[in-house]
């Protein structure tokens, strides 16, 4: 029976966290802070409940495999294509940036404060602050709906390389311990090695992955589905292990090949259940590892705060650099400023080199959860506070500057003149482009503002009538031409630039008809009250579009379905009409 003692403590865990996180919903703060919370009152810094941190350490590391295994179901490859530039260039020069920055700050800080600590030290200290929390980051922003949108692909495009990176940091780590002096023979030959068996591995999982799934699915019996979607997870995590990588870039591979396939959708449905189970106690492991002499906590956070405002700096820098807008690049800032997980395996492998001391990697745990800690809080307060910054830095050159898209013009037949009658079509994924193609076969002119710069240089180059710039900044809407557009389309996912947007746009042109898309019932007041004429709700009209095709099946007239439609039109306005009239 001893060999089930673990057991006791799981069932502390989930009782203690179920209660937790039921008051932190009162008081409106994330679930995921009660589970770290949750750790820190049974761990070392709390009650001391828990012991066996090994098993929680492994059952939390097993989550983040699973976490990353979803949200690769999520992303295909052709999705990552897009996002090469960021995962190279902004990866590459965020990791190097960063590492050399907090290197330096943290040599001059401890030297300040009278602790020696080596060139090499401050270093390792550097890099491995250099990474960000994959598994925290990724979460909130799926939570949130925000990983669609510009700042979350930013953010996964960056975490992508940061967990590439991993490899090569703990290769480093020989070069600064005191005790090894390797070859650059010998690590040549090591990287060599991992880069094939990588390349072996990722190609054999794009060949037989999309069989396997075919295979599994077809059988048609869901313990059979439930075995091979855990097989296929954690067989991929383990074998990218086997190269050296980290098991949760492997499962993320296995993902995003399974995400081209059809089947895909069964193995997530399959596969979430496990996923929140385990990423839950990942988030309370990282509680738990808490374990600080509170005289101490005071300091480690001061410098927890200063590596958050250094992080979060630098990545919008690397944003901006890239061709971002300030208000972007602030989000995806304040969403990768917190220190990563696999931060906690380039401390223990420094302490096992001797590059650093055990009070030295105390600190460093301690600084690791406090960002982790404030992260979710950040990511939720980052609209906000992007909006409100923005405009007051424009003075930077970088901010400021105008983008220059290749030197290239829209087809003059596209161009808008002052005063012309048109459309103007904010956000130019599936919906705007459909909206672009009927005012284009109606000889309706029309005018588009897009976020994504290779969206712009790509439909330029096919002479659309498009600019490249924030929705949210008034250069870029009169750029557009919205001071004289009859009507305004707003299609884009982000709910808080679309209500900025709006009362932008109200600002500008008083009298332009405008229409926005919402994918919530429960945002459809707020839109109406920023000043939207019409609000279409994604699910709303699906429901529209079912009853519809249901009545038409049964046939109906069409004349009467077309009266239901505008009865449930109609009272769904009244609602949200009367819902405004009491808010104001």
């Amino acid at each position: 029976m001893h060999d089930l003692d673990f057991l006791g403590e799981l069932v502390l865990i989930g009782a203690l966290a179920v209660a937790i996180i039921l008051i932190f919903q009162r008081l409106k703060i994330p679930p995921v802070i009660g589970l770290i919370f949750t750790g820190i009152l049974l761990g070392p810094s709390g009650f001391g409940a828990v012991y066996d941190q090994k098993m929680i350490s492994t059952l939390a590391e097993l989550g983040v495999v699973l976490l990353l295994f979803t949200i690769g179901l999520e992303f295909s490859l052709d999705e990552l294509n897009k996002l090469k530039k960021i995962v190279l260039v902004g990866g590459i020069v965020q990791i190097l940036v960063t590492g050399l920055a907090i290197s330096f700050l943290a040599y001059w800080f401890m030297l300040a404060i009278g602790y020696a600590l080596s060139v090499s030290g401050a270093l390792f200290l550097g890099f491995a602050f250099s990474v960000s929390s994959t598994a925290i980051c990724l979460k909130i922003l799926t939570d949130r709906e925000e990983l669609a949108l510009p700042h979350g692909r930013i953010a996964m495009g960056i975490l992508i390389f940061q967990d590439i990176a991993i490899v090569p940091l703990t290769i480093a780590i020989n070069f600064l311990s005191p005790d090894i002096s390797p070859s650059f023979e010998v690590v040549s030959k090591k990287i060599g090695v991992i880069v094939l068996f990588a390349a072996i591995i990722f190609i054999g999982l794009k060949l037989l992955m999309p069989r396997i799934v075919h295979l599994i699915t077809s059988l048609h019996a869901k313990e059979v589905l439930v075995i091979g979607a855990l097989v296929i997870c954690f067989g991929a995590a383990y074998l990218t292990s086997l190269a050296g990588l980290s098991l949760a870039l492997g499962s993320f591979v296995a993902g995003m090949v399974i995400a081209s396939t059809d089947e895909s959708h069964q193995i997530s449905v399959i596969i979430d259940p496990f996923r929140e189970a385990f990423s839950s106690i990942f988030f309370i492991s990282v509680g738990l590892l808490l374990d600080v002499n509170m005289v101490n906590l005071p300091l480690f956070i001061f410098i927890a705060l200063v590596v958050l405002l250094v992080k979060g700096l630098l990545v919008a820098g690397v944003s901006l650099f890239l061709g971002n807008s300030l208000r972007v690049s602030m989000m995806a800032g304040m969403a990768l400023a917190q220190i990563g997980e696999f931060s906690f395996v380039l401390s223990e492998e420094g302490l096992r080199n001797r590059v650093i001391d055990h009070e030295v990697f105390q600190a460093m745990l301690a600084i690791i959860v406090v960002t982790m800690i404030v992260t979710p809080a950040m990511i939720a307060i980052a609209p906000k506070f992007a909006e409100q910054m923005a405009p007051a830095l424009g003075f930077i050159p970088l901010v400021s500057r105008q983008p220059v898209m290749s030197g290239q013009r829209p087809a003059e037949s596209t161009i808008i003149c002052a005063g012309e009658i048109h459309a103007a079509i904010i956000g130019f994924g599936i919906n705007g482009q459909n909206v672009a193609a009927v005012l284009h076969a109606t000889n309706i002119s029309y005018s588009v503002l897009e976020i994504e710069r290779a969206m712009v240089k790509t439909m330029r180059r096919k002479g659309e009538p498009i600019y490249y710039g924030d929705c949210t900044e008034k250069k870029s809407l009169l750029r557009a031409g919205i001071d004289h557009a009859r009507a305004v389309v707003l299609g884009i996912s982000d709910l808080t630039a679309t209500r900025n947007s709006i009362a932008m746009i109200r600002e500008i042109n008083q009298k332009a008809f405008i229409i926005v898309r919402s994918r919530s019932l429960d945002d459809v007041a707020s839109l109406y009250k920023a000043g939207a004429d019409v609000v279409v709700t994604e699910k709303f009209e699906t429901s529209i579009q079912i009853f519809s095709l249901l009545l038409n099946h049964f046939t109906v007239a069409p004349e009467v379905i077309l009266e239901q439609q505008a009865i449930i039109r109609r009272e769904c306005e009244e609602i949200f009409m009367r819902g405004n009239a009491k808010m104001s």
